[in-house]
């Protein structure tokens, strides 16, 4: 079967022009490159997530270990995160000769951008205060 032939001498299915191709491969690499940069974006929001609920983890295992024996200091988890712990008088209580004590942990680490991150726990205990004579 053959084709009709338009005005200009040529075939109306004869194919496509060079033209044609090189906008439709630009049209696709632009596509791919976009599809390219979600995939990258997905993959670091995946990571930093990541990297959150595991410093999330260690502080309230720190924070645990805080509301036992209330005492200041700091240091490193074996997996590159670093904890602070600060421990202070929050409030004296009227009842019952009780004082409320602020307990807060710090985990701090680097991205992988080497970028500082930081996530902090604060929470509130009831201790016994001093006895008054």
């Amino acid at each position: 079967m053959k084709g009709r032939k338009a005005k200009g001498g040529r075939r109306k299915d004869a194919g496509f022009t060079l033209f044609e191709v090189i906008i439709a491969i630009v049209v696709l690499s632009i596509s791919l490159v976009l599809v390219m940069q979600l995939f990258a974006g997905g993959l670091r929001a995946a990571r930093t997530s990541c990297d959150y609920s595991r410093a999330v983890i260690h502080a309230k295992d720190k924070m645990g270990e805080l509301t036992e024996n209330p005492v200041r200091g700091e240091g490193s988890f074996d997996d590159g995160y670093k904890w602070e712990t600060e421990v202070r008088p929050y409030k004296k209580l009227e009842a019952d000769n009780l004082d409320l004590m602020e307990l807060k942990v710090k985990v701090l680490w680097d991205d992988v951008l080497k970028n500082p991150r930081v996530v902090e726990l604060v929470g509130l205990k009831v201790v016994e205060g001093e006895k008054e004579k």
